[in-house]
């Protein structure tokens, strides 16, 4: 401390400047430079220092960025083990849940996703109010077959302007191909909706087969798309769907999965990187401790499945469907979000956000929930993630491997690796632990390592206590993105 005392006074000095003292010693976990502009009417100005135990806690983090781990722990934070309940917090600081909005693009043209992401996604103003600022992904199509016919949107654009790769099926014919590059690449898609839409008016004229799959990965790969969240789609004639096969309920005609079906082709989705698949099965819970479950396809592979929100029971016990945009608000409500932060759950509300010749998607009392949801993020309680993130996460809180031992009167706290029990370890990234929180007694005194690498000080943070009592240190979130990724008619 005495040294950037000598070296402010210095500045101070020779700038003509007056140094006072210290402030008020305040919890603040992050230190930044100000960006406001000076006052010109005066060469005397007040430097404020940083107080004492913020500073300690910056150098003590800008040194160990750069330290070498000593050979007399390495030995003891090469082997982890799963975390510890204890030790690792359920979700980032200082929420209490994380929700995603899984949104599912049946007859969604460019120009309603435009509109409604640059609502949901941004904080440019907007013909409907400012934009949200959430992290809103949704999902796409590689073909259309569905025969139906019909009008899309408002403009009056049929079943071919919808948001699909291809020209209808034929592989040698792009669509929105350079659209759906664009908003994978930003962050607006994570998730594919089956191949296509294979709806037919004759449930049983089934037009899939596997070489739409073999097409389909040959372009996603060539694009660098790589996905890994499958969600099933349609009627029966969509026989590329997967995951809850059984031959006396609905689901009798999924066939993705079966080996001697001409529409298998689940060793494809599974070895191009699908992880994570929807199976179809509606459900009007809400809140989950844990979004996943597991399944086991009939080809022996097992995927993750994953929950989603998608209807209400009436009272007579029939299915109320809510996954339509304009019923929104009675999926996100604050008896809803008060009970997912109180419970500390999971929620994936499912939607057709653009499914619909409606015009822009939200009413009123649509728009009221979705600013409602923001207010709570805002407020520390509820972290909005697109779907991907928010599967990826809990993969990485429940089967992280940590080590973690005492030297020299400092915390040592190795991320050794993420023991996905279905698909075997993951690869150890900055992005792969994102919001992973550990409770620790002195954060400022934790070194905090991925694989016996220090973290730079920009990708962690330390944490004051929350309503345990304990403090914590922590792999930072994903830096929100309010760009405008938003393309005209003549970009795509």
């Amino acid at each position: 401390m005495k040294n950037v005392r000598q070296a402010l006074a210095l500045a101070a000095m020779a700038t003509g400047m007056t140094l006072t003292g210290c402030h008020t010693p305040q919890t603040v976990t992050e230190t930044a430079a100000s960006t406001a502009p000076q006052a010109q009417k005066s060469t005397d100005v007040t430097v404020t220092a940083v107080a004492p135990q913020d500073e300690d806690a910056w150098l003590f983090r800008k040194r160990l960025a750069k330290a070498e781990v000593p050979d007399a722990v390495k030995a003891a934070l090469q082997a982890g083990k799963p975390a510890d309940a204890k030790l690792i917090r359920k979700f980032p600081y200082p929420y209490r849940s994380m929700v995603a909005i899984s949104s599912d693009i049946d007859d969604t043209t460019p120009e309603e996703f435009a509109e409604y992401h640059r609502f949901l996604n941004t904080k440019e103003e907007t013909p409907h109010g400012r934009g949200l600022g959430l992290d809103v992904g949704d999902s796409f199509w590689m073909y259309m077959a569905n025969d139906q016919g019909g009008k899309t949107d408002q403009s009056g654009h049929g079943l071919d302007g919808v948001l699909t790769y291809f020209q209808g099926t034929d592989p040698t014919k792009k669509n929105f191909a350079q659209a759906i590059k664009h908003y994978w690449k930003a962050g607006w898609l994570d998730s594919m909706h089956t191949f296509g839409d294979f709806s037919r008016k004759n449930h049983g004229d089934a037009v899939f087969k596997r070489d739409y799959a073999v097409k389909a990965w040959e372009a996603l790969q060539a694009d660098d798309i790589r996905l890994d969240v499958w969600i099933n789609h349609g009627n029966e004639a969509n026989v590329d769907a997967f995951g809850a096969y059984d031959p006396h309920r609905f689901s009798a005609y999924q066939s993705g999965d079966d080996p001697k079906s001409p529409n298998y082709h689940t060793d494809l989705t599974v070895k191009n990187g699908v992880h994570f698949v929807w199976d179809s099965v509606g459900e009007s819970t809400v809140g989950w401790d844990s979004p996943l479950f597991e399944i086991k396809l009939r080809d022996g592979q097992k995927v993750w499945g994953f929950h989603r929100d998608t209807q209400d029971r009436a009272a007579n016990g029939s299915i109320d469907w809510n996954w339509v945009p304009r019923e929104i608000h009675r999926q996100i409500n604050q008896g809803n979000l008060d009970s997912l932060v109180d419970h500390q759950q999971y929620a994936i509300f499912a939607q057709h956000l653009g499914g619909y010749n409606i015009g822009f998607p939200f009413d009123e009392r649509g728009l009221a929930s979705l600013r409602l949801l923001a207010q709570y993020q805002d407020d520390g309680k509820v972290l909005v993630a697109r779907t991907s993130r928010l599967l990826h996460y809990e993969v990485a809180r429940k089967y992280v491997q940590v080590a973690q031992t005492d030297f020299d009167g400092e915390t040592w706290l190795n991320v050794t690796g993420i023991a996905d029990p279905l698909f075997g370890p993951q690869p150890l990234t900055i992005d792969a632990v994102r919001g992973l929180t550990f409770y620790v007694k002195n954060p400022s005194k934790t070194h905090l390592l991925l694989n016996l690498k220090p973290i730079k000080p920009e990708d962690y943070q330390f944490n004051a206590a929350d309503a345990t009592g304990q403090e914590s240190i922590e792999f930072k979130w994903f830096k929100p993105d309010y760009t405008d990724y938003t393309l005209t008619s003549t970009d795509q």
